[in-house]
């Protein structure tokens, strides 16, 4: 057994079953987030409609919970997608996601809603991917919010503006 096959199963032992399948949980997301900051850039070529910087002053971001960097709205053909840049950074965390919303970006905890409308695990937590969204209408997207879907936590998020 190696350390870390060690260390779950003496932190399983300790704490009662729910807590320990949360501490399992978080745990794992935290190595598949590591994982995915060295994983290369992927990105969708087409017409960017929309774009929008991180906002790092929003109440919501702190030492823990942080991000920056570009978001773009792509068209290609019918389809729209969401691509973040290669400049995209976040703290490190076990269960981020991606969501999109008409409204403007929130930008704090109690802000979140079902405005908020989920599009994917977020694939690279450092650098450029892309995301397909289920709508076709660019009007369905002004803003983007990374998530911390397990612990309810703000990480950042991005008002897109159209690109003229």
């Amino acid at each position: 057994m190696n350390k870390f096959g060690f260390l779950l199963l003496v932190v399983s032992l300790l704490l009662p079953i729910s807590a320990s399948a949360q501490l399992l949980d978080a745990i794992r997301g935290h190595a598949q987030d590591l994982k995915a900051r060295f994983e290369g850039n992927q990105k969708v070529e087409g017409e960017i409609l929309k774009r929008g910087q991180i906002d790092k002053n929003a109440k919501g971001q702190d030492l823990i919970h942080n991000s920056s960097g570009e978001w773009t709205l792509v068209k290609v053909g019918n389809q729209l997608f969401l691509q973040s840049g290669e400049d995209f950074r976040s703290s490190p965390g076990p269960d981020y996601h991606i969501y999109i919303s008409s409204k403007p970006a929130i930008k704090d905890n109690d802000e979140f809603s079902a405005q908020q409308i989920e599009v994917s695990r977020i694939k690279k937590p450092n650098g450029a991917a892309f995301y397909l969204l289920k709508t076709q209408n660019p009007e369905d997207v002004n803003s983007v919010l990374i998530w911390c879907k397990q612990f309810k936590e703000y990480i950042g998020s991005a008002d897109l503006t159209a690109v003229r």
